[in-house]
């Protein structure tokens, strides 16, 4: 969906233990005979549609779009954008079998059945809507697919590219796995970019007119910013099908964006889809073997993302290497600041009850168009970020042994800027980084140079 059914739905759709009769026009649909077959994968009998050589006009007010892989049923009028979609339903084919490690040449006749529906009524009438289907905005059952129309012509595709990678998921790789998997997976593959006729699928939006009405960065920062972030072990834990909570959607593509796109955890991730055929808790519990090495570092690299998460967000900038510091020498301490980086460690450990004076220096630049923007350690008050001037200094203290599920110590900067005193409450090592944000480092130069000394 955006609502799963339930596990039986989830895993082959209509069948039982014999095979299930179906009547009215979806019986000889357009030209279509039902049969049944054996689902090895299953050990059950599975609805079947061969092709018949006469051919059946559609119901009224029903049109018939057809692809190698999708057959399109609609009442909306001809348009491009609806046109076009079986042919980018066969792109993201590829595209699926390649990030699942499928052989597409041995799935070359997989056929998905979708009806789009601007109103119910027609396929009511038709009996291609089955009556204990959930409300949705699209939900998939096998190798159909059901979807409301949007009015934004991006998320229609999206909803198409969501239920598309739920069943491909069910009938090519043999499960989803539960609900933040299942629900994650969808979300990263379904977001894409569409360009020249181009499908791109699992695209990072730079810019949030690329997705319009998509809203799953802005579930985050508004989760954030009332602090009502989520987790990676409450979403791991919770199970939301059947229901239609729009803050999960947003929640568990960014679950999945983060782990497949940080380069400490890409690879680990994109293994998962292997364990899709076990239960919810033997899945979840081999994720927590996968990652325990590392979890309370996966953590609190999950917490830097949420905090930071924006369109265009690059990840390898974004990527702070934690490295534990040593207690500052009596002549104090020169330290060079990458304008381009998010926090980096500055080397020193800070003592708890001591004070310490940090002034700042340089020249950097904060940004390249539509010219050079230099900057100094006090900002640029042209632009603010975070309610601080672009380009500021910024300092954080981070315990060196942080307590797992505990706030990192970097997400409280302390403002710096020429200079400041700081007093120190908790022992840990300086981080420091100029205040710009996750899509802007990328055209950030130079350095400036930190002066750390003890007292006041």
């Amino acid at each position: 969906m955006e609502a799963l059914g339930s596990d039986r739905d989830r895993m082959m759709g209509y069948y039982d233990n014999g095979c299930v009769a179906m009547t009215g026009w979806l019986g000889n649909l357009h030209g279509w005979a039902i049969g049944c077959v054996s689902a090895a994968i299953f050990g059950r009998c599975a609805i079947v549609l061969a092709q018949d050589s006469a051919g059946t006009e559609p119901p009224a007010g029903i049109r018939q779009l057809a692809s190698k892989h999708l057959a399109l049923y609609t009442d909306l009028p001809s348009q491009p954008e609806i046109d076009a979609l079986p042919t980018l339903f066969d792109q993201a084919f590829g595209q699926w079998c390649a990030y699942f490690g499928v052989d597409e040449q041995q799935h070359v006749d997989w056929h998905v059945r979708a009806y789009l529906m601007k109103t119910r009524e027609p396929f009511q009438a038709a009996g291609l809507l089955p009556a204990d289907l959930p409300n949705f905005n699209g939900y998939a059952r096998g190798d159909q697919i059901w979807l409301r129309d949007q009015t934004s012509v991006y998320y229609r595709r999206h909803l198409l590219l969501h239920e598309g990678t739920h069943s491909f998921m069910l009938s090519r790789i043999g499960g989803m796995g539960p609900s933040w998997f299942a629900e994650g997976m969808a979300e990263l593959l379904a977001t894409h970019r569409l360009e020249d006729g181009k499908l791109t699928l699992n695209y990072f939006p730079r810019q949030r007119d690329e997705v319009p009405k998509l809203g799953r960065i802005e579930i985050v920062q508004t989760g954030y910013a009332s602090h009502r972030a989520v987790s990676l072990a409450k979403l791991f834990a919770y199970d939301h099908r059947g229901q239609q909570e729009n803050q999960w959607y947003g929640w568990c593509w960014a679950a999945a964006a983060f782990l497949d796109s940080h380069p400490r955890y890409r690879a680990r991730f994109r293994q998962l889809h292997k364990l899709v055929g076990d239960s919810d808790d033997h899945f979840n519990q081999q994720v927590m073997k996968i990652f325990v090495d590392d979890w309370t570092r996966l953590n609190e690299d999950w917490q830097l993302f949420v905090a930071n998460l924006d369109y265009g967000y690059d990840f390898q900038k974004m990527d702070v290497e934690f490295t534990a510091g040593e207690p500052l020498g009596d002549g104090g301490q020169a330290i060079s600041v990458a304008a381009d980086r998010s926090w980096q460690s500055s080397g020193v450990r800070l003592e708890a009850g001591q004070s310490y004076r940090l002034r700042a220096l340089g020249r950097y630049q904060v940004a390249s168009e539509p010219r050079t923007w230099w900057c100094e350690p006090g900002g640029v008050t042209i632009r603010y970020y975070h309610g601080q001037p672009l380009g500021i200094l910024l300092a954080a203290v981070r315990a060196d042994d942080p307590i797992p599920q505990s706030p990192s110590g970097l997400l409280k900067p302390i403002v710096v800027g020429l200079g400041a005193t700081l007093k120190i409450e908790q022992a840990g090592t300086l981080y420091l980084r100029i205040n710009d944000s996750a899509d802007s480092l990328g055209d950030n130069a130079g350095s400036l140079t930190v002066k750390i000394t003890r007292g006041s």
